[in-house]
């Protein structure tokens, strides 16, 4: 088995003349939770999505457990993601189906086992998640709070080895922040299991991070382990910080207006 479940090689990506990600190297050492974070419209968000192979780079290779994912048949792609999952930020339920049909959605596309034991799997990660009376709403009826929980479940439902998040804690309340929090940290306890994890909440980043992987001016600027990134003394890393402290504290603020408003 890889010590590296994910290898990054000189990814690059632009949308038209503008460069989101300028060749980006790095690797996801198995069993750790990683933070990839920096001002916004560094390309976080879409380095993940070339991680996890949502969406190909200009220019370079990603491999998971040793394999360039972009060289090998779909086939063999599909089944190499029954093992990974993504939270997506703005949580991507299908509209048109309840919160028990989102979450049972990957066993049935995957693996479709009897209704009998999707029915059991799907009630018990609801109840895990504090779901089990949202169960028959659909999406449009519920907080982003608890589309972001439900989109959690929906990811957790097929037990991947490696899951990425995006800004999993950004855009909810506080109630909702607390329990995906609790959801997320233990799976640092799980060596088998990978997070990757793009966010701008420095405290969450605190409190469940094994490395953090620093993007900025569409560039790595430096990867580490969580303390010898936070407790620097580098005053250009302290400053990059420094605005995604302000970026967070704006972020929260806005969501804390909407939520008050009437």
């Amino acid at each position: 088995m890889y010590s590296d479940i994910l290898k990054l090689e000189n990814i690059s990506f632009a949308y038209g003349d503008e460069i989101v990600l300028d060749d980006i190297s790095m690797s996801f050492q198995r069993g750790k939770l990683i933070a990839i974070t920096g001002p916004a419209g560094g390309g976080k968000s879409t380095l993940l999505k070339i991680a996890a192979g949502l969406i190909y780079p200009d220019t370079g290779k990603v491999y998971i457990n040793n394999t360039d994912i972009h060289s090998i048949p779909r086939t063999t792609l599909f089944r190499m993601r029954k093992e990974f999952a993504f939270v997506f930020q703005d949580a991507a339920l299908l509209s048109n189906l309840t919160v028990y049909n989102n979450v049972a959605l990957p066993l049935r596309y995957q693996y479709n086992p009897p209704e009998k034991e999707i029915n059991k799997r799907v009630t018990e990660m609801l109840k895990i998640f504090d779901l089990e009376d949202e169960k028959n709403l659909l999406p449009a009826q519920l907080s982003m709070g608890q589309r972001k929980l439900a989109s959690f479940a929906r990811g957790l439902i097929i037990e991947p080895k490696l899951i990425f998040f995006d800004e999993p804690v950004a855009g909810i309340d506080a109630i909702a922040r607390e329990k995906m929090i609790n959801k997320i940290l233990p799976m640092r306890d799980d060596p088998d299991v990978t997070v990757i994890v793009v966010s701008h909440n420095l405290e969450f980043i605190k409190s469940s991070a094994d490395y953090i992987a620093l993007l900025y001016n569409n560039r790595l600027f430096t990867y580490g382990r969580r303390d010898t990134i936070l407790k620097t003394e580098d005053p250009i890393i302290k400053r990059i910080l420094s605005i995604i402290i302000d970026e967070e504290a704006a972020i929260a603020e806005a969501v804390l207006g909407v939520l008050t408003s009437r």
